[in-house]
């Protein structure tokens, strides 16, 4: 049993703001400047039980979350203009945006990102919340171009979706299929409008789908019953999130991650209070670190990805 490889474009139909672990030091909360791998794993698990059940219950959900982790796996989603996507890369001039025509940081966030000022209303009395007065950064979705024209900001990223499975819904098994025009449980496109990130109660992180094809996300992927393995070559950026390992050489930056999720138990109690339990954090290079030695690695169901040793 193998896995089927798809390119998938999205259009953001609102601002998009792809959070760190909040704190509470920080008057401002940054946005990540691309989507993560696990993003798409919650929004695709959210849609599809919500869709397939008519009162979905926290057990539909969890039983879902398990079901597509098992058979899918995602890259990190990055900004695309229909020309240049725009990976970040680790260079000599320091970080830069785009597989071509790379841009620097300044020029991306003038390109792609702002921010919005925000506070919580108190309902008894409808004046503002102490202390609640923050700034959201997000990536826009609309740009201007380098000729000043208004542009409908897009994301591209690899799924790979594994062959012959069914997902849980209220009339029984819906067998899964990739079409020209999306992923399908039967008859019921998963991937036509998903909402990822945070801030949603404002609105954000609506996207659309554009395309979906083959060829446009420059991967090398080898797939097997075991999974998916990416091949890094030698002095190559990457475009997900890979295990730390000490003794590969890099040029780039190193991130703790952590997030809010379902233990692996999860049952009862534990799985209706989403958000309270926190993964332990791990020491991750990020995306865009040059890698200055071949190697191999599994993707994850989570978007990262861990060397495959020798």
């Amino acid at each position: 049993m193998g896995w089927n490889r798809v390119d998938i474009v999205f259009e953001l139909k609102s601002p998009l703001h792809i959070g760190y672990l909040p704190s509470k030091d920080l008057f401002i909360a940054p946005t990540r400047y691309y989507v993560a791998g696990r993003n798409l794993w919650g929004a695709i698990t959210k849609r599809a039980t919500e869709n397939l059940f008519h009162a979905p219950r926290a057990e539909y959900y969890q039983e879902m979350g398990k079901k597509i982790k098992r058979n899918f796996r995602f890259t990190c989603f990055f900004i695309y203009d229909g020309n240049t996507i725009y990976f970040p890369k680790y260079t000599q001039d320091g970080l830069k945006y785009g597989d071509r025509n790379c841009i620097n940081v300044l020029e991306f966030e003038r390109r792609f990102v702002d921010s919005i000022i925000l506070t919580a209303i108190e309902r008894k009395t409808g004046s503002a919340k102490d202390e609640s007065l923050h700034e959201i950064e997000f990536l826009k979705n609309k740009y201007r171009d380098r000729k000043n024209n208004v542009k409908n900001t897009k994301i591209i990223g690899c799924v790979w979706v594994k062959d012959e499975f069914s997902l849980p819904s209220e009339n029984g098994k819906k067998k899964v299929n990739i079409q020209d025009v999306g992923i399908f449980a039967d008859d019921f496109n998963l991937i036509s409008e998903l909402t990822l990130g945070g801030e949603q109660n404002y609105g954000f992180g609506l996207v659309e789908l554009e395309s979906i094809g083959i060829g446009k996300f420059t991967v090398n992927d080898v797939s097997d019953n075991e999974g998916v393995r990416i091949e890094v070559e030698e002095n190559s950026h990457i475009f997900f999130h890979l295990e730390y390992d000490k003794y590969i050489p890099f040029e780039g930056d190193i991130e703790l991650l952590s997030g809010r999720r379902y233990p692996q138990d999860s049952s009862g109690e534990c799985f209706r209070n989403p958000g309270r339990h926190t993964v332990r954090p791990w020491y991750f290079f990020s995306p865009g670190t040059l890698i200055k030695t071949g190697l191999k690695c599994m993707l994850m169901e989570d978007g990262t990805a861990r060397i495959e040793k020798n």
